[in-house]
């Protein structure tokens, strides 16, 4: 087996270290925080590449269109800057995140608070097509219970987001609760009858079951804590596909870089050390809990997570 896009993979892999390219599906950054530092961080313990995610600041949430613009501008300036300053491949997803909308609620009303979230919907997809955005997110429901009335309109809400990013053909980062393969199969639901193409709807912040089954056959990005490697063999056992033919996953750390919640998530040097976790674990012999993978087969399945996947979501990065 051959990987996409490269003849040999198995040049990254040495059969216990991949020195090839690493991809954070899903991070943020914030002045106020580590920002280059943790940038940084990930660089130097072999990250290449990252999908910067816009940080909402819930202290002042943006209620203007200019207001908007702003927040975003910010964001594609600290992109701008990790790539100046450290090197590294920064692709970035732009939009307003559930919880935003939640929070303006008590003051604005669900109307109001919809008719900005909506706003900031057109203006994140107004940035994908002039090319400075690969995607609009993370957008969705809220990760905690509300009222039946605020459920209601947060899911026509979101039908009315993707049918907005289907009109433009525009990849989506979705935000929601943990409901297991229930949660999959109503935004499959959602997005189908939104229009917008399976391909084109990814949840972050996934559980490791990557079976297609379980995840209606949509693309996401696992949290990779500790239990996620085991997670993800136990789903390629289970399957039984090919890797190239298996729906994308990514892996992801949402770091916050909040220095009021320093271990919220996961930090910016995870993935490196994740990756080689579950090339080793790959390669291990079946009597001892792998999948007796050779070096050529780990090394494709690690080319497809972190250049051929993410190319294939948001475009190559150059």
């Amino acid at each position: 087996m051959s990987a996409e896009g490269i003849q040999n993979p198995e040049q990254f892999w040495s059969g216990v270290e991949w020195t090839g390219p690493i991809t954070d599906g899903h991070l943020h950054l914030d002045r106020s925080g580590r920002f280059l530092d943790a940038a940084r961080d990930f660089h130097r313990s072999g990250g290449t590449r990252m999908i910067l995610v816009h940080k909402p600041n819930f202290e002042y949430l943006p209620t203007t269109i200019d207001s908007i613009h702003s927040a975003y501008l910010d964001t594609l300036a600290m992109a701008d800057e990790v790539r100046d300053s450290i090197g590294l491949k920064v692709q970035v997803v732009l939009g307003p995140h559930p919880v935003t909308w939640v929070h303006q609620i008590p003051s604005m009303g669900i109307e109001a608070a919809t008719k900005i979230h909506l706003d900031a919907v057109d203006v994140a997809l107004d940035y994908f097509e002039s090319g400075d955005c690969v995607a609009v997110g993370e957008v969705g429901r809220p990760h905690f219970p509300v009222e039946d009335e605020v459920w209601e309109a947060v899911n026509l809400m979101l039908h009315e987001v993707l049918h907005r990013c289907s009109k433009r053909s525009c990849p989506v980062q979705l935000h929601v609760e943990d409901r297991a393969d229930h949660t999959f199969a109503e935004i499959n639901q959602i997005r189908h009858s939104a229009g917008l193409p399976v391909e084109y709807t990814l949840r972050h912040y996934a559980p490791s079951n990557v079976t297609e089954s379980f995840r209606s056959g949509l693309p996401v990005t696992v949290s990779m804590g500790k239990e996620s490697i085991q997670g993800i063999v136990l789903s390629i056992i289970e399957e039984g596909l090919a890797i190239q033919d298996m729906t994308p996953f990514l892996m992801e750390t949402d770091y916050l870089d909040d220095p009021r919640r320093p271990g919220a998530v996961l930090g910016p040097k995870t993935l490196p050390k994740r990756t080689n976790e579950l090339g080793r674990h790959l390669q291990m012999p079946i009597s001892e809990g792998g999948l007796g993978w050779d070096r050529s087969a780990v090394a494709d399945l690690l080319w497809m997570l972190h250049r051929v996947w993410p190319d294939t979501l948001y475009g190559e990065c150059r």
